[in-house]
């Protein structure tokens, strides 16, 4: 214990590897193996310079040469990739850590005077409070930036808690009406002795000044001794609480840790004995092994209620697995085949290539490579390529002829998805044939949203309802006639709709809604998504005379939906045409801006059932989706029900309208792996 020092303050503590030191501050996980340069070998957590002397491992990169050589301050040996500077710190130009309050303190911190050859040094010094931060702003130990209000008023702000503290407060001035703590902090006067500690030192509720007695809590660190039972007497203030102190923690698996040294007589990190408690504020430096790096915060301290802040575990240092439902890869390390369906660690290398039905990005600015290596700190270099889908190709060509439309192939529309809803019958649930659907990324698919929407609640209907399968010729979901090696079926997870979807009562404005999956697709040459206009052309592309085409099993010539997959290519309608077909005001309502009108009058139509599928239009030999199925002009009463009018055109929800909340949606499961964007969604 003699090397520890008793120093009764808020001691600053850092995790693996933040290291302070006469003004250095590093943060690297250090090997724990020994050195061996010219023959001579250096102990445990030393570094071994040039000439053969053995340091401490802290030492090294900190701004001073402790070598006698200097080979402990050169850029080899500071800019290697597991040396990095905690956020606060100030990295020299050669690459070693010193204390960010150094910078331009007319002190020569880096060895190469970096610290004090920056533009901003002349006229500015570390006595400055306000040297890098705003007008009326105190700045903290660590850099940190705090209103100038909150200085010495007994509250902690500053993270290394800097702004309460005798240094910082001992000349502040104090008005004749307030309380003036321990350390020089200045509070209200009827704050004191009232049961709370509104001192940072607890000093307005020390028993000397509240009329009671008492001794002064232990200074840092102390062997805990057994306390005796005081004997109860009256009070008329009840206990104050006093902070109190950390059991220091058991070493961590693959690492270890030190008391800072800034409590340690010899100005080097210090080990202390296990069942010795430290002060609150205190703080610790965690090293990790050779080959393990720190997970988690990477400052620990003691709070006053006695315990740790979240300790961080080593763990080692791998880099991610590469194989993946887009991407294969084959690798090695050391001449060895090495699964790439795990992580592996460093130094093993991957040759890459795009999985059937991915192509690699062309469009990424950064530059990716089909061969990597995986690194010392774990990452992979360069940036592997990345596979994405290949979208829009039909893989059999159909003759242009749903009404009076002819059978689709599975080649037709690899992006043809279909949707089903659980419904409760007498024989128990059953998935009853909902809707169409368009994929448009591994785990999303695009639909109406009239299709997912319960007009009663006027909300989504569950997720959990519906179910989605693709390559599927025939309409049954649970068909016989489906081929195993094709067909897919997957849970819908979430359905998102469009804010302003209101259903019937709306019109059927933005009749348009994404479903999220709980199975990912796997992309092949049968089943890929269909191509999205994101660059805007589809103004271009969707002119009178110009053909779509969509796949569906709606209402046939027989007045039944059709058991087998049935394409359709139609024609776009102009707005004017498609308003002036119209045979009624009622049914005019619906022509919105964001719908468009394809199709004939001459009794080939898309129907019930079509709903919900996409329109596609193809464009340099690839086809984009640009519509989705919502509602038809025309209703058929003849068979006395309410029927789709086969003699009359149909509105598609225009996708080009909804483009940004599209990419908005894609964007946040990708990156967040959620989105909510109203309270109709599900």
């Amino acid at each position: 214990m003699t090397a520890i020092l008793a120093v009764k303050r808020a001691a600053i503590l850092t995790f693996v590897c933040a290291l302070f030191a006469s003004g250095s501050a590093q943060e690297v996980v250090r090997n724990s193996q020994s050195n061996n340069v010219n023959g001579r070998s250096c102990g445990e957590n030393q570094f071994a310079c040039r000439n053969g002397e053995c340091i401490a491992s802290e030492l090294l990169c900190d701004g001073r040469a402790d070598c006698s050589d200097q080979s402990d301050e050169t850029q080899v040996e500071c800019t290697k990739p597991e040396l990095t500077c905690p956020d606060y710190a100030f990295r020299c130009t050669y690459g070693a850590c010193v204390n960010g309050d150094a910078v331009c303190n007319g002190v020569k911190d880096c060895i190469d005077n970096s610290d004090e050859a920056l533009s901003r040094c002349p006229g500015i010094s570390a006595a400055d409070p306000e040297a890098s931060c705003g007008i009326g702003d105190f700045r903290c130990r660590n850099g940190q930036c705090i209103n100038s209000t909150s200085l010495c008023d007994g509250i902690v702000d500053c993270a290394d808690q800097s702004d309460e503290t005798t240094n910082a407060c001992g000349s502040f001035p104090c008005s004749q009406l307030v309380f003036r703590c321990n350390y020089g902090a200045c509070i209200d006067g009827d704050l004191t002795c009232n049961g709370v500690r509104n001192c940072a030192d607890g000093s307005d509720e020390d028993p000397l000044h509240c009329g009671g007695s008492g001794t002064p809590g232990p200074v840092t660190p102390v062997t805990p001794t057994p306390t005796p039972t005081p004997t109860p007497r009256p009070s008329s203030r009840p206990p104050v609480a006093r902070p109190s102190a950390c059991l220091v923690p058991p070493q961590p698996s693959n690492g270890h840790w030190k008391l800072h040294r800034t409590l340690c007589s010899n100005e080097l990190d210090c080990e202390i004995p296990q069942g010795v408690e430290l002060e609150p504020g205190t703080q610790l430096v965690y090293t990790c092994n050779s080959n393990y790096k720190a997970r988690g915060s990477t400052e620990v301290f003691c709070a006053v209620t006695g315990t740790w802040s979240k300790t961080p575990v080593c763990v080692e240092i791998k880099c991610s697995a590469l194989n993946s439902p887009s991407t294969t890869a084959a690798c090695s390390s050391k001449g060895q085949w090495v699964s790439c369906d795990s992580a592996v660690s460093p130094g093993t290398r991957a040759q890459l290539s795009c999985r059937q039905g991915y192509m690699m990005d062309t469009t990424s600015f950064t530059t990716r490579r089909t061969s990597v290596t995986c690194n010392a700190n774990g990452k992979w270099e360069p940036d592997p390529v990345r596979c994405i889908p290949v979208c829009g190709i039909a893989r059999t060509n159909q003759t242009p002829l749903v009404y009076n439309g002819v059978k689709a192939t599975i080649g037709d529309f690899p992006w043809h998805a279909t949707l089903y809803k659980e419904v409760n019958t007498v024989k128990g649930p059953k998935k009853e044939f909902q809707c169409g659907a368009t994929i448009i990324e591994i785990n999303l698919v695009l639909t109406a949203a009239h299709c997912v929407y319960d007009e009663n609640t006027k909300t989504a209907v569950s997720p959990e309802k519906f179910f989605v399968v693709t390559g599927n010729a025939f309409r049954d979901y649970d068909s016989p006639l489906h081929d195993p090696n094709i067909v897919r079926k997957a849970e819908v997870k979430n359905v998102y709709l469009y804010c302003q979807y209101y259903g019937l009562n709306g019109n059927y404005a933005s009749d348009i809604a994404l479903l999220e999956l709980r199975q990912p697709f796997v992309f092949s040459s049968i089943l890929q998504p269909a191509c999205l206009d994101v660059s805007g052309f589809s103004e271009q592309i969707l002119e009178p005379g110009v053909f779509g085409r969509v796949a569906g099993f709606g209402r046939t010539a027989s007045g039944t939906t059709s058991a087998v997959l049935q394409t359709l290519t139609l024609p776009y309608i102009s707005y004017s045409q498609c308003k002036s077909s119209s045979n009624s005001s009622e049914v005019e309502v619906f022509i919105s801006n964001d719908k468009f009108c394809a199709g004939y009058t001459n009794g080939s139509a898309v129907c019930e059932g079509d709903s919900g599928g996409g329109l596609v239009f193809k464009k340099n030999d690839l086809w984009y989706v640009m519509g989705v199925v919502s509602v038809g002009l025309g209703v058929d009463t003849s068979n006395g029900e309410r029927t789709c009018d086969k003699y009359s055109y149909s509105l598609y929800t225009k996708v080009s309208t909804y483009m940004a909340w599209i990419q908005d949606v894609m964007f946040n499961l990708k990156q967040y792996q959620s989105f909510r964007s109203c309270g109709s969604n599900v």
